[in-house]
């Protein structure tokens, strides 16, 4: 895909984002055990093309059960979204991930999910994400992680509220 058209793609998913979603997040920890989350997220207009996402909801990992909560920073940067700390944006250049766009088809017939992949190292540790802005509207944010320390895997579906 040509650099000049992934601009777009970006900027279509970063529109499609503000407001509120429901979510929902299946875990798979070879420590912990499964696990799910379910709750609400928002994504709130910040100065610039950024968005504080906000999430909280209810946790059950393993025989731990109780309410959890997290932020993120998302900023339309060029052709790519990049996921932040929220205490170190915008001073550090520092991103979680920086997603650019192509599109995939998804198995209907002309329909296609505009999607990205990131992989990083943090340390030992290998994260590889994946963000998809699907037909129906859901966005899917999928993680594995895997180091001496760490082998999960995280499955979320966000869908309008």
């Amino acid at each position: 895909m040509h650099p000049a058209s992934r601009a777009p793609l970006a900027r279509s998913i970063f529109a499609a984002l503000p407001g509120a979603w429901s979510l929902r997040r299946d875990i798979e920890d070879a420590r912990f055990g499964a696990g799910s989350f379910t709750g609400t997220a928002v994504f709130a207009p910040q100065s610039g093309e950024t968005l504080l996402y906000e999430e909280q909801g209810e946790l059950k990992l393993g025989a731990w059960r109780g309410p959890a909560w997290r932020r993120w920073i998302y900023a339309l940067e060029g052709e790519a979204l990049a996921i932040r700390y929220p205490g170190r944006y915008p001073d550090s250049r520092a991103a979680l991930h920086c997603f650019v766009f192509g599109r995939e088809p998804n198995g209907e017939a002309g329909a296609h999910h505009i999607h990205a992949r990131h992989i990083h190292c943090c340390g030992e540790d290998r994260y590889d994400a994946r963000l998809e802005l699907r037909s129906d509207g859901s966005l899917f944010l999928g993680y594995r992680v895997t180091g001496p320390a760490k082998d999960y895997r995280l499955t979320t579906i966000l869908t309008r509220a």
